[in-house]
């Protein structure tokens, strides 16, 4: 589901392009997602913000913009602003890093949905991923069975892991080419965090009912890749392969 107000870049880290389901889009669209979390690490670095508040900075320009045509955006920044903080409130947000672990933040606008994902992950100097703790914040207005929304906000995160460490890359740069895939690779138990903490927020009062966009993975993904990058302390091609070819052989 491409949401409409895609094309306008203020909003590219709240939105997630349409990908057909198959290995070697996946494998394209997770660099370019590593591309992105390096390049608002380099602006987190030039404003002096962590990326909590980083994300904050946006919501005001992608709420108000308008490129002159029909199109403006629809977000709503009060709805935004309040998942960003609460995530990172029941995260506890800023705990102060240790070698190889960090924690990854991002949010997602679809379809009337507000989400945040904080992710606290750990990277060994083997490159295995350990997922410590996970914390889901989901602003879809009113609810008459918040418990299964819940469990599909779950499930989303599950989709949300596998896309990152189910794609298939050669171990080195030699050969990048995707290795054929035909079924869906899910993570293993034990890549999964300990525990998934979903809090359902309606700060509005929205009386509408709202059901988790079909995008609802994407923050969960992009949250990781944010979190790999801090614990690995590199940037790298190299070390982003290295990462997400070590969930296949571990």
């Amino acid at each position: 589901m491409s949401h409409p107000d895609a094309h306008v870049s203020a909003l590219d880290p709240f939105t997630w392009q349409s990908t057909l389901d198959s290995n070697l889009d996946r494998k394209g669209l997770l660099l370019r997602l590593f591309a992105e979390q390096r390049f608002m690490a380099a602006q987190v670095r030039t404003c002096k913000l962590d990326h909590r508040d980083y994300l904050l900075s946006l919501i005001d320009p992608a709420s108000t913009v308008n490129d002159g045509t029909r199109h403006s955006s629809s977000v709503d920044g009060h709805r935004m602003r309040s998942v960003i903080t609460e995530a990172a409130k029941k995260a506890h947000w800023g705990k102060p890093p240790r070698q190889g672990r960090a924690q990854g933040i991002a949010a997602h606008y679809d379809a009337q949905t507000c989400m945040a994902v904080v992710l606290d992950i750990e990277v060994s100097d083997e490159g295995r991923l350990i997922i410590h703790d996970a914390v889901v914040v989901a602003d879809l207005g009113f609810l008459k069975n918040p418990g299964r929304v819940r469990s599909q906000l779950e499930g989303a995160f599950m989709m949300g892991i596998a896309f990152v460490t189910s794609c298939d890359f050669e171990p080195t740069l030699g050969d990048t080419r995707p290795k054929p895939a035909y079924r869906t690779r899910w993570p293993l138990v034990s890549w999964l965090p300990g525990q998934i903490a979903v809090h359902l927020i309606n700060p509005t009062g929205a009386p509408e009912a709202g059901q988790p966009s079909q995008t609802s993975y994407a923050p969960v993904a992009r949250a990781l890749c944010n979190a790999i990058l801090k614990a690995t302390g590199n940037g790298s091609v190299r070390s982003q392969l290295t990462v997400a070819t070590a969930s296949q052989l571990n």
